[in-house]
């Protein structure tokens, strides 16, 4: 792999005015649209407009998954065949290899706080069921923790040998809502929500907290907007509960949720830090067509203190490693691994290609897949 090193002297400071406790938060459905047409305006805007297949698959799966380790990053891409592999690369180094099992797609990829495994959903082409991974990234011997033919996404390696995830129930309308779930290797899931969204992701642990994107109407307290003025509300769809992360359970469920973080603009994607005290998020200020999303960093209070601003197509969710937070970023013609240190504001990067012709390059990973999967 030939990597893009890029130096930056400082991190570029988003100035966005803190007016509440809560934030903006938007969710993407990394694969469909299922209740969000704003979350795949951008690949309804290509298709449109004559942009390839390919760019529009880039532009989706860009928010499908990115995650990293003291040693590695990890991110979903579209291969160029109607299916999406993970690459892993060395943080330092020109190491490079792809999980892209022969007719499967694969998404939502999640390392563990210590980076020895690797969480990610995989499903086989023409099959309706959908599988939920656990690797070891020594080996990768994989054991399978869940099987279901429901929506599927967001793994989180919560240690102590739980896997939280969200995926969707039977709503009393006849329809289906999403929730919160931990598994365990030979278990059945056990449901830790009950707000049946109409999307839930992403989902991170960090200290004694969870932290998820959602939109709904049951469960969830009425938008402080109007509905005639929606796109001039600081909205947020970004929540944070107490997490129990001995046992992997959500106490004092509050019967309606109540948004967090308000910032000026639309924000997306929470993600938290290992020990809970800070969170990442996408933000837009909803000026342009499409919408183009910063990453900004607050912390648990709702305090921002810094960020990206996009010059690429787009950003992924952020991946925080101790004090150190990592994003992927779209380009034309690759990727670029954003690594800022948030005490020195130190700002370090490399880049990878993305065409279909230089990943066919890369070393395939070999996964050794067994266990039992429970079936939902």
């Amino acid at each position: 792999m030939k990597k893009l090193k890029y130096a930056f002297l400082s991190v570029v400071v988003l100035l966005l005015v803190v007016v509440g406790g809560s934030v903006t938060a938007f969710v993407w459905w990394f694969s469909s649209c299922q209740g969000h047409m704003q979350q795949c305006y951008a690949s309804f805007r290509g298709a449109t407009s004559g942009v390839d297949r390919l760019t529009q698959a880039r532009q989706r799966s860009i928010h499908g998954g990115f995650t990293a380790s003291l040693s590695t990053v990890a991110f979903q891409i579209p291969l160029g065949d109607e299916t999406e592999g993970i690459v892993v690369l060395d943080r330092v180094g020109d190491g490079e290899r792809l999980i892209a099992t022969k007719n499967y797609t694969h998404w939502s990829p999640r390392f563990s706080l210590d980076g020895e495994r690797l969480v990610f959903v995989r499903q086989m082409v023409g099959s309706k069921d959908r599988e939920l991974l656990s690797c070891e990234t020594s080996t990768w011997h994989c054991s399978i923790l869940f099987r279901t033919q429901a929506g599927l996404y967001s793994p989180v390696d919560a240690g102590n040998g739980n896997v939280i995830f969200s995926t969707t129930v039977q709503r009393a309308d006849g329809g289906r809502g999403f929730d919160v779930f931990v598994v365990r290797k030979g278990q059945a899931p056990v449901r830790l929500t009950n707000y049946e969204a109409y999307a839930l992701s992403p989902i991170s642990v960090g200290g004694n907290k969870i932290a998820f994107g959602a939109k709904g109407k049951r469960g969830f307290e009425p938008s402080p907007c109007a509905d005639g003025d929606s796109l001039k509300c600081d909205k947020s769809d970004i929540y944070v509960l107490e997490f129990d992360p001995s046992n992997a359970t959500i106490p004092n469920k509050p019967t309606a949720l109540a948004p967090r973080f308000a910032v000026a603009g639309y924000s997306i994607s929470p993600i938290l830090s290992g020990d809970g005290k800070r969170v990442a998020f996408l933000n837009t200020n909803r000026k342009g067509s499409p919408w183009r999303y910063n990453i900004a960093v607050a912390n648990i209070d709702g305090v921002v203190d810094g960020g990206f601003s996009v010059e690429g197509s787009a950003f992924s969710s952020g991946a925080f490693v101790g004090d150190t937070l990592l994003v992927n970023e779209l380009f034309d013609d690759h990727y670029r691994i954003l690594s800022a240190d948030l005490s020195s504001r130190r700002v370090t990067g490399m880049g990878m290609k993305h065409s279909p012709e230089y990943l066919r390059t890369i070393e395939p990973i070999t996964l050794l897949v067994d266990g039992f999967a429970t079936v939902l």
